[in-house]
């Protein structure tokens, strides 16, 4: 039996969303899916459009946590944990939430190192990188 799973996928900006950046990440998301044998519901795959990562609640992440909640899949893909949040205090509330939901997160661009300390160490580590360079974009356009 096929493994039922959510797809999120998340731009910033307006910008972003017209360059298709969007569509590239459900484009890899799929094709992962896919290679992995897995089956995603059409109403499963949660898009974020022009919504900064900044922020813990956003409409189709919130519509994602409320599914997880009552069990509907068991596995949530993202592109990368930066796409999931540019913070790293909420990425850890999101996967952590989502692990004692009985959901594993995977992230597309990222090697599956399993569930071990140096795994959780570089999910920390890239969680941290994309919150500074969320900082740092913030600083270059004021």
């Amino acid at each position: 039996m096929k493994q039922i799973v959510a797809l999120y996928a998340r731009v910033s900006t307006s910008n972003q969303e017209e360059e298709a950046t969007i569509e590239s990440q459900i484009a890899a998301i799929e094709k992962y899916i896919q290679d992995k044998d897995y089956e995603l519901p059409e109403a499963y795959s949660f898009l974020d459009q022009a919504v900064s990562g900044a922020y813990l609640e956003r409409p189709a992440l919130d519509e994602l946590r409320h599914l997880a909640a009552e069990g509907a899949f068991s596995i949530l893909v993202c592109y990368s944990p930066d796409r999931l949040s540019r913070r790293y205090a909420h990425q850890w509330v999101i996967i952590n939430e989502l692990e004692r939901r009985g959901v594993r997160v995977e992230f597309v661009n990222q090697p599956d190192l399993g569930d071990n300390p140096q795994a959780h160490l570089l999910l920390g580590v890239q969680g941290l990188f994309a919150e500074y360079e969320r900082e740092m974009i913030k600083e270059r356009l004021r």
